[in-house]
Order: structure tokens, then sequence, then C-alpha cells
């Protein structure tokens, strides 16, 4: 996923950054310090595992990574889902592996999943 740093980030800090979805809050996990108004190519680590995750059939709420009344939020269709319960999210661009905490709702593949977070790491693939 590119994503654009909105002020400079030395290793293990959180600052804001901006993606195609928006702008969000991530912990800067490169060896080097991350630069203001650079665009990274970078992985996304959570920082725990999700509580819950919601799927919608109809009426998905936008997919990508953004704030949304404050909360961290990820959203994603659904492109595979394992026994398990690791579902992978398509996040147009970019993938992401969730692993829900609490028992998994019925899901199926193409539907749109949705998840708060309390922390997302990024790491630069320096591609």
């Amino acid at each position: 996923m590119l994503v654009t740093l909105l002020s400079d980030m030395p290793t293990g800090t959180s600052g804001m950054v901006r993606s195609h979805s928006g702008d969000w809050p991530a912990v800067w996990a490169g060896r080097n310090p991350g630069v203001a108004g650079v665009q990274y190519d970078v992985e996304i680590e959570l920082g725990d595992e999700v509580s819950e995750i919601h799927v919608y059939d109809s009426g998905a709420p936008t997919e990508g990574i953004y704030l949304k009344d404050g909360q961290l939020r990820v959203c994603g269709t659904v492109t595979t889902v394992f026994d398990d319960g690791i579902v992978a999210l398509d996040l147009k661009p970019g993938s992401l592996l969730l692993e829900a905490s609490n028992p998994l709702p019925t899901i199926h593949v193409d539907q749109v999943a949705c998840a708060s977070l309390s922390e997302i790491s990024i790491f630069p693939t320096d591609i």
C-alpha cells in the first residue's frame, strides 16, 4: 500500500499518514526514520487481534483504512476465509490479514468486512 507521511516519524513513533482512503495514525516500523511528505510503499501489521469483524452484503462502508468518528477502521473485500479464523481483505489497493479474538460471524468471499483497530504499524518495503 502506498502512504505519504504527514510528519517526520522516527522508528517506533506514531504519526499521521495519508493513503487513498484518507488520513490515519500509524506507527513507523522502518529501520530509518520516515520523512514527512515522502510516499512509501508499506506493509501493514495490526497491533493486536480484532475483537469484532462486521460483515456487509450491501450498504458497505468505504474500503481502505481511515478514521471514522475518531476510531481507526479497516474495511475491505473478503478474498479468503481460512479455517483458523483468519480473513484476507483486499483494501483496493493493498491487502491485509485479520484475525478475530471472538468467534467470527459467517463470512463469505466477496463480502465487505470491517473492523475497528487500536493500532497499525507500517513497514516500508524499500521498493
